[in-house]
């Protein structure tokens, strides 16, 4: 494999987030505000994420991303929910001093989202600091040139890998796909109990998003807080849990406006279809939507797509997995598979892990090989779950498994894993897996074509099968 392909991570979050007021991408890559900024961990932020789930340092900057030989960024453009700022703790600046603490997106950051009445303005700004980089060579600290260029389609993809390829020695280039995290940013969901969204107002930036150049491949209609459109999935954990209230609206379905947000984003006249992102959603909303796709949309081609997940388990393999349903039933999974859809496996320790479980325990080591070797089975359970899973119905085992890693979205990432500049070394464990599984139980597979070389499942999940769905899906 030329290169890696992340389905989900937040390169402009902090990066952004420090870029306030001017909202400048600064060239520099030694620049906080700059998109470029290379921050890996040192041994206290190791520390403090390793205690408290914090992370002080950025996983996803184009730094990383170059130096970890991503050739494609599903980059998720995230208006950072107001409810997040105002919580339970009293207001000034001790609480904000707190929650740049624990965000690490900037206080200046902060006093704007306290300050906000609208998302969508947050969200084209969000868009244009992306773009002002956008082709832009920059020296980093291998003193090699990188670039990073914004896609308008598969077409484009091709264009800026094939650069690569030719122009090795003199840039290393990344294709950029824009996502977007939570339909909020259409104008809904600020103070929802009494300020309701103006249906217009939303449908018309629905309208404006679909014809930006660089349109978004999909969106996720829900996120952390209740959005007027549907119902969201219980989300947060630790000390944001103690202090946030997400409860209103969760768990619900889709309201009317909800509806009719879905329909325009799935209008595909003039080729502007942008997909749905089912992650975040309720497990109301997600079988809602699973009944439109079966009936309004029964005749067209319409993938379900989980940009950063994990899966439940049967009744077999639970106590493996977190029980939450943040994470995926199997029905889920599978109609996932039934719709050539992509699935996302995060790389949040709390997502993809039951609580206690020994494997978990033991990427808390020291040894820098065990720890890599033990954080990587907690992903291969994964990709192993839904490849037998998907056997187990007669479909082809290893086609939706991707990587969709949530870096930079506040995740708390496997232990050894910490940035996107340690896909390499992901990828050669994972590989062990796959050998490993292979060799010892590939009886569990019982269709002879899902018993295919190991090499081959871990292509595919790091990259192969997110670049088969831009062909197919991203014209």
């Amino acid at each position: 494999m030329k290169y890696f392909v992340d389905i989900h991570s937040h390169p402009t979050m902090k990066s952004y987030g420090h870029s306030f007021p001017l909202k400048e991408n600064s060239k520099s890559p030694l620049s906080n505000s700059s998109i470029w900024y290379y921050d890996p961990p040192n041994f206290l932020e190791k520390l403090i994420d390793l205690i408290g789930g914090l992370v002080k340092y950025r996983q996803s900057s184009f730094s990383s991303m170059g130096f970890g030989n991503t050739g494609i960024v599903f980059a998720s453009l995230y208006p950072i929910e107001r409810s997040f700022f105002d919580n339970k703790l009293d207001t000034g600046n001790f609480n904000d001093m707190l929650l740049n603490f624990v965000t690490s997106v900037g206080k200046k950051r902060i006093d704007y989202i306290q300050s906000i009445t609208d998302y969508f303005p947050d969200l084209e700004n969000e868009y244009n600091y992306l773009k002002q980089l956008d082709g832009k060579t920059v020296k980093l600290a291998d003193r090699a040139q990188y670039q990073y260029t914004l896609a308008k389609n598969a077409t484009d993809v091709d264009t800026i890998l094939n650069q690569k390829i030719i122009e090795t020695k003199k840039v290393n280039a990344i294709a950029v796909i824009i996502t977007i995290e939570g339909a909020h940013v259409f104008g809904t969901g600020i103070k929802p109990q009494t300020n309701h969204a103006n249906p217009i107002y939303v449908l018309q930036n629905v309208e404006k998003v679909k014809n930006w150049v660089h349109r978004p491949v999909f969106i996720t209609m829900a996120h952390h807080f209740y959005n007027e459109l549907c119902g969201q999935a219980q989300s947060l954990t630790g000390i944001v849990k103690k202090t946030v209230d997400q409860s209103f609206g969760m768990n619900q379905g889709f309201t009317e406006l909800g509806k009719d947000v879905v329909e325009k984003l799935l209008d595909n006249s003039n080729n502007k279809r942008i997909l749905i992102d089912i992650k975040h959603m309720s497990r109301k909303s997600r079988l809602e939507y699973f009944n439109l796709l079966e009936t309004k949309y029964k005749n067209e081609d319409i993938p379900v797509i989980i940009s950063h997940g994990a899966v439940i388990g049967n009744e077999k393999d639970k106590h493996l997995f977190l029980q939450d349903d943040i994470n995926f039933f199997d029905d889920e999974i599978i109609k996932v598979a039934k719709t050539n859809g992509l699935f996302g496996l995060q790389l949040d320790e709390r997502r993809i892990v039951a609580p206690g479980d020994y494997e978990l325990k033991k990427t808390h080591g020291i040894e820098r090989r065990k720890v890599l070797f033990h954080s990587s089975v907690l992903i291969w359970r994964q990709i192993q779950h839904i490849a037998e899973l998907l056997d187990s119905k007669g479909l082809f085992a290893w086609g939706i498994q991707s990587l969709g890693s949530d870096y930079d979205g506040m995740i708390d990432p496997l232990n050894g894993y910490w940035t996107a500049e340690n896909y390499p070394t992901l990828s050669d464990y994972l590989l062990k897996q796959a050998y490993n599984y292979m060799q010892n139980n590939s009886g569990n597979l019982t269709q002879l074509h899902n018993r295919i070389d190991p090499e081959e499942i871990v292509n595919r999940v790091m990259g192969d099968n997110a670049y088969s769905f831009l062909k197919k899906y991203y014209i």
